[in-house]
């Protein structure tokens, strides 16, 4: 049927219901023609605009389940062409403040797209502000929304309004307008009139304190204590959801008055989230809400700088790598009080320590990888007592544990996130990261050792830097300390090539196998530096790094100089006797032990892409180095010939299988 025909018959359908509003909606139709404005894209806007207007008129004498009417509204809204200015056209024009306030789901998402189409354009955001009735609508649904999908869409359409009406200058500071609209391309900054109707309006600004805070409970209008545990929640998320500069806006006090109504003296709607409103004591579930949302701040805080990882490039912000957002929970003891959960948990009591004992390591883990400067420089008995603290863990792990996948993973993610010149310091005669064993096979072990040794992560432009030009800062110190901690680990392991290799041909074992794979990977396109020489280490601070003749003496090698590069020590003993052999090997198959191609067989596909990639990554490697060292061309010539076979190799029948014992 054409367009123009449905749009007739839809317009007929809507009149006779909305004359009969307890006739039932003809969902078929609406649907067919739902499904032809979304193929053809070409309906014209003045049909557009007069079928929402009959669905407006519909709505609110609708005397049946909403949901068909609602739904072609929001397809019909979502067109580029449909602005926030037909929305305010519409005849008899949209109660939004009933919309939002309706307890019915589909009414509130309709209500949402609408309101949704003032994102697009800070004028529009502005009309919206101009609305203190709507907005503070707005706030209630999003904050106590029995619906979560609804509460969610309420948070994601205030986000937008926030973020477009943004101005650098709104709340008495300058931002880098720049990093807040770097999603909304041509887009000028905004007046900010939404910031301040949420911020400036008491009575709305007082509504998020009332709703989220526990000392209302019990009073008129307010959520229960459940109710108000999951707005809480939600203003957490939502906190973090915005953007570095945008979120800053809340630190700071907006009306005193009501802020010191809930315990907040010096501070403003972030003061109050993190410290005043949660009952962490007794809500473990909270807490834990509470530690996730701090760990975010700290990650937002250091979003001047690449996300940072385990691998992830060493880069400081400044002497002390700090932020607001760390101070703000250092000064508040914040930062004190969820370290201890990990530091010190003999404090704690055991049954909190189940739930926050890894929410705690996953925040230490954050700061120490976003704020690794900052631990190194400003909080070194913290480092003291994280090594420590992973040291007694790693101690007290039997080899039974980590054959049976029982690996401390939380310790292991902190570790992986410690600076690899804390795990080098010459003060200590040994590391936590030594206490790592390769036998038994365990995939965190695995994973945690590729981790550190692969070395920071460089950008592509500092990945063109030749090996002989030099990568100023703590990234070069983070890349010596990998090869150092590699070539003191392989003294202390020897057979650690040969028990990561068995790891790899343990096929039926997946997890294990394309953990070893990864270390295998991660050497050999290992970001390292030498270290220092002797006029380069004059330093006494305690985390300089060892010479390159101390590094070769702790090797046991006082006359030799070791590979300056991953795939150079790939290319050395013992790891040459092994590696190299075991990915110009074909690749292992179930298929004879099992009978057939299932999903066996597709595990072991899996890890003989896996192996594949390793190989690939290691031709290339070669090939970069192969312009500047002797002796490679055999060598690159037959991992080429083995890449070119392919993942499975060059036979795939019977001779080339290998039966793998399958658990």
């Amino acid at each position: 049927m054409a367009l123009s025909s449905l749009v007739a018959q839809v317009h007929r359908h809507l009149l006779d219901v909305t004359g009969d509003p307890s006739k039932a909606l003809d969902e078929k139709l609406l649907d067919t023609f739902g499904t032809q404005v979304t193929v053809s894209g070409n309906l014209k806007l003045e049909d557009r605009s007069s079928i929402i207007n009959a669905l407006s008129q519909l709505l609110p004498t609708l005397q049946q389940d909403p949901s068909p009417a609602t739904t072609l509204i929001e397809l019909l809204v979502r067109s580029l062409s449909y602005t926030f200015s037909h929305v305010l056209a519409i005849q008899p024009p949209v109660d939004f403040v009933a919309g939002l306030s309706a307890p019915s789901p589909p009414i509130n998402s309709a209500t949402l797209v609408l309101l949704g189409k003032a994102a697009k354009e800070s004028s529009d955001a502005a009309i919206v502000a101009g609305k203190p009735e709507v907005v503070a609508a707005f706030v209630r649904l999003w904050l106590c929304a029995p619906d979560t999908a609804i509460a969610q869409q309420a948070a994601n359409v205030l986000k937008g309004l926030l973020e477009i009406d943004f101005a650098p200058l709104t709340l008495g500071e300058a931002h880098d307008i720049e990093a807040i609209t770097d999603d909304l391309p041509n887009k000028s900054p905004g007046q900010g009139l939404m910031w301040r109707r949420l911020v400036d309006d008491r009575d709305i600004y007082g509504s998020i304190f009332a709703i989220c805070s526990l000392s209302t409970v019990g009073q008129a209008d307010q959520p229960n204590k459940r109710e108000k545990t999951i707005a809480q929640a939600r203003l957490l998320e939502f906190l973090l959801a915005l953007r570095p500069g945008v979120a800053d806006a809340w630190s700071k006090s907006h009306c005193p008055e009501v802020e010191a109504a809930y315990g907040v003296r010096d501070g403003g709607l972030l003061d109050f989230a993190a410290v005043h409103m949660v009952d962490y004591k007794d809500d473990v579930l909270m807490h834990m809400t509470l530690i996730d949302f701090f760990a975010g701040l700290l990650q937002a805080g250091n979003a001047d700088s690449p996300s940072h990882t385990s691998s992830s490039t060493f880069i400081s912000r400044g002497p002390s790598n700090s932020s607001p957002m760390l101070e703000f929970l250092i000064s508040r003891g914040l930062h004190s009080r969820t370290m201890s959960f990990y530091l010190e948990p003999s404090k704690h009591d055991s049954l909190d320590l189940t739930y926050l004992y890894s929410r705690s390591a996953n925040y230490i883990s954050v700061y120490t990888a976003n704020y690794a400067t900052h631990l190194l420089k400003v909080s070194p008995p913290i480092a003291d007592a994280l090594l420590a603290r992973l040291s007694s863990v790693l101690n007290g792990v039997s080899s039974g544990y980590w054959a049976h996948s029982n690996a401390p993973k939380h310790d292991l993610h902190v570790l992986a996130s410690l600076p690899r010149v804390c795990l080098v310091s010459r003060l200590r005669e040994s590391t936590p990261l030594f206490l790592i064993p390769a036998i038994p096979a365990n995939s965190d072990a695995l994973h945690t050792l590729a981790a550190v040794f692969r070395g920071p992560l460089v950008d592509s432009a500092l990945l063109k830097t030749e090996l002989h030009q030099p990568i100023l800062g703590d990234s070069a110190n983070e890349s010596a300390a990998a090869r150092t901690l590699y070539f003191i680990y392989l003294r202390q392991h020897p057979s650690f090539w040969t028990h990561v290799v068995n790891a790899a041909e343990a096929v039926a074992l997946k997890e294990n196998a394309l953990a070893a794979i990864e270390l295998m990977s991660a050497v050999i396109g290992a970001n390292w530096r030498c270290s220092p020489q002797e006029e380069e280490s004059a330093s006494q601070s305690r985390y300089a790094l060892p010479t390159e003749s101390e590094l070769a003496l702790m090797c046991g090698s006082p006359n030799q100089h070791l590979p300056p590069s991953g795939v150079l020590a790939i290319l050395a003993s013992p790891a040459l006797d092994v590696v190299l052999p075991y990915l110009l090997r074909p690749a292992q198959t179930f298929s004879n032990l099992v009978g057939g191609r299932g999903d066996t067989e597709s595990v072991a596909y899996r890890v003989a892409v896996a192996k594949h990639d390793a190989l690939i990554l290691l031709h290339r490697k070669l090939r970069d180095v192969a312009h500047h060292t002797t002796g490679l061309q055999d060598i690159v010539t037959a991992v080429g010939r083995r890449v070119v076979q392919g993942p499975m190799g060059g036979n795939s029948e019977v001779g080339a299988r290998v039966g793998t014992l399958e658990l």
